[in-house]
């Protein structure tokens, strides 16, 4: 019996694999540190995705996460209030808001990825030489998948 892993199962550990490492990392910006600003998962979920798509609307980030509108506001709100995240107007209908990450949020996106390199430094010792081969699929899967969501589930964002 041939002992190498289908594409299938590799996909699948690929996956679990990922979540674990999520749940390792993703409560480093829960945490209050010195500098930084903590935030709720769920917020730490729309900055993520503003620093990808920045620009979108409240009704884009709701059909990508699969919540009411108003949830979506709510988060929206308190990340303005915690100076991440700004709104602003369309030219061409001023109905029409957009949401932008601050500069303070990319500087303090940047600062938890320094957290992140930190806490995963000594995970990949010994494995150095294939960690840009590591990003780059990583990175690949990622466009894909945001690529797919935005086709399959969503009205494209005019962005």
């Amino acid at each position: 019996m041939d002992n190498e892993a289908t594409q299938a199962e590799l996909l699948g550990e690929l996956g679990e694999r990922v979540v674990e490492i999520f749940r390792v990392l993703q409560p480093e910006v829960l945490v209050d540190r010195p500098g930084l600003i903590a935030v709720t998962r769920s917020e730490s979920e729309i900055m993520r995705f503003l620093m990808a798509e920045p620009g979108a609307t409240v009704t884009h980030m709701a059909r990508v996460f699969g919540q009411h509108k108003s949830n979506t506001s709510t988060r929206v709100a308190a990340l303005v209030e915690k100076g991440l995240v700004r709104k602003s107007t369309s030219e061409g209908d001023g109905r029409e808001v957009r949401i932008h990450p601050t500069e303070l949020a990319v500087k303090n996106f940047a600062s938890y990825r320094e957290i992140w390199a930190e806490r995963l430094a000594d995970a990949v010792v010994g494995r150095e030489a294939e960690l840009a081969d590591a990003v780059a699929l990583l990175r690949a899967l990622a466009e894909n998948l945001a690529r797919e969501r935005n086709a399959e589930h969503l009205i494209p964002d005019p962005s």
